[in-house]
């Protein structure tokens, strides 16, 4: 009897052993997965000029074209790259005091634009919605990482958000506008960027301010996606669509970018990172059309119409790496994960500024 009773004890230690060691090996795994992106982004895209830092987004050896998207993009990164060891505040500070360096003046928005020369430097007056909201919410983050700055960082998330919404909030309808420049005056007021609708931040903006603008924003903004989710079998959502107080309707090419102004595009590609991360319902109705659509697809390819339709048959990161991130959610989505997540193994495509950012961003949460 004691014999046997050994031999079971025997094997669940050794059961054990082999669990906490796979677990190991899988922490470890994600773990290096993560600190080889990190490091390769950071080696490759972030300049380092006395205490501050850029993140550059060509590979042009006359010049840098730095943008407020990648300025956030790279103050998130670096955020979550600190909480799992692989940056620390000072990487973070550098890059905080050259978007202090670059604001517009007279507000807390970013130049959307800056030419880096070695003789001189062209800074832009307009700003782009999406880089501040980033940044914004970067701050915030940054106030959880490193207790001792809350108060500084968080009197200027704040000071940044009352910009946005004096500079970039259609008061009429209840979004946010495209930029600075799309004001009153402009016809491109009512023009919303579909990727600007980021619920989980807004829901920190709101906890942050205590303003329920941000809220009513996230509502506003959510419920545009979801009209225009309704209206294709897809639930495929355009870069840009026209709101006003008719309801939600979608661009036609060239209004202003490109021809694929009216199709899932290289902004809204963004969107499967942003809505998985909210619980709200909205939100997760949109997010799940998506994925159900492309559950039918073989692969997952840039540009689509809103018919399901691909337009090009490259297979960019941006595209894969939030939907691995969104379909992790549901076990239903499995398939996607297992597709996708391979942008995640290959080395991080460095002649690719928007690829990298993606992957990097996406990265230091999924894993």
């Amino acid at each position: 009897m004691k014999t046997k009773y050994f031999k079971y004890l025997w094997f669940v230690v050794i059961l054990g052993l082999f669990v906490f060691s796979m677990f190991t090996i899988r922490m470890k795994t994600k773990t290096d997965i993560q600190d080889r992106i990190y490091q390769k982004w950071e080696k490759h895209f972030v300049v380092k000029k006395g205490n501050e830092a850029y993140v550059k987004t060509t590979n042009d050896k006359d010049k840098d074209v730095v943008l407020s998207e990648s300025q956030s993009y790279g103050m998130l990164i670096t955020v979550r790259a600190a909480k799992k060891g692989l940056a620390n505040q000072k990487d973070f500070e550098r890059l905080y005091k050259y978007y202090l360096s670059h604001r517009i003046e007279g507000n807390q928005l970013m130049s959307w634009e800056q030419i880096v020369q070695k003789s001189a430097k062209n800074v832009d007056d307009h700003n782009a919605t999406d880089g501040d909201l980033y940044i914004a919410y970067a701050l915030i983050e940054a106030s959880k990482q490193w207790p001792s700055h809350k108060d500084e960082y968080q009197t200027q998330a704040k000071a940044l958000l009352q910009d946005i919404l004096k500079y970039n909030y259609n008061e009429n309808i209840g979004i946010l506008t495209v930029g600075n420049w799309a004001n009153k005056d402009s016809k491109y007021y009512n023009l919303m960027r579909t990727s600007d609708t980021v619920p989980k931040q807004f829901q920190a903006f709101y906890e942050v301010t205590k303003d329920k603008k941000w809220l009513d924003i996230n509502n506003k903004m959510l419920s545009s996606l979801e009209t225009i989710s309704s209206k294709t079998k897809t639930g495929l959502i355009p870069d840009f669509i026209w709101v006003d107080e008719s309801g939600a309707r979608v661009v036609k090419p060239y209004t202003i970018s490109n021809q694929f102004d009216s199709t899932y595009s290289y902004n809204a590609c963004r969107l499967p990172y942003n809505l998985t991360q909210s619980n709200d319902e909205k939100s997760q109705k949109v997010l799940n059309k998506m994925l159900d659509f492309f559950m039918t697809q073989k692969n997952v390819f840039s540009n689509y119409n809103l018919s399901g339709k691909f337009l090009d048959d490259h297979q960019a990161a941006s595209f894969k790496a939030p939907i691995a991130f969104a379909a992790e959610k549901d076990q239903k989505y499995l398939k996607l994960v297992q597709q996708n997540k391979i942008v995640f193994m290959q080395d991080l495509p460095v002649k690719n500024y928007y690829d990298s950012a993606i992957i990097t961003l996406v990265a230091m949460e999924f894993f």
